[in-house]
């Protein structure tokens, strides 16, 4: 393996080939973890963990320990760092989102500027969700269960033609 490693790095393609055969069914294994935990695009990952052997291939020593180990675990670290530019990425976007979410002082306001085909109960349901609690603790609040607090969310996106 050490040869090929060797090889493959001195530029030689028909051993990156080979490489790359010998190494798939591996990275194959790794890419489907980390697709399976965070649910990302199972080429895009294959292709960044066969671009990240490639580059592996520069900084490997065959000298030291199991080049081809070495080379999985280049992979990885290329994966994770990819995983990590998507996280932040998505991170970022909810920010910006929020950033568009009108206050706790604009959605009370707003909701007391509702129509007043509203119940007082729907009212208060709507206010405890701009407080920011759960279905739960809403229901135990009001004295119901999270199952009355859903019955009465669809009877609002219902009224206002969002169900």
């Amino acid at each position: 393996m050490n040869e090929l490693v060797r090889r493959a790095g001195a530029g030689d393609e028909r051993a990156r080939e080979e490489l790359l055969v010998l190494l798939t069914p591996r990275l194959e294994k790794i890419v489907r973890r980390y697709e399976w935990v965070n649910g990302l695009d199972l080429d895009d990952l294959k292709q960044e963990a066969f671009m990240a052997v490639i580059e592996g291939l520069d900084r490997v020593n065959i000298n030291i320990g199991s080049s081809s180990e070495y080379l999985l675990k280049f992979a990885r670290w290329r994966l994770l760092d990819c995983l990590k530019k998507i996280l932040r990425k998505k991170q970022e976007e909810m920010e910006q989102m929020a950033t568009c979410i009108p206050t706790d002082a604009g959605l009370k306001a707003e909701i007391e500027l509702l129509d007043r085909r509203l119940s007082e109960v729907q009212k208060q349901v709507l206010r405890y969700l701009a407080e920011g609690f759960t279905w739960r603790e809403i229901g135990d609040k009001m004295g119901f269960t999270a199952a009355n607090v859903s019955h009465h969310l669809k009877r609002i996106r219902k009224l206002y033609g969002i169900a």
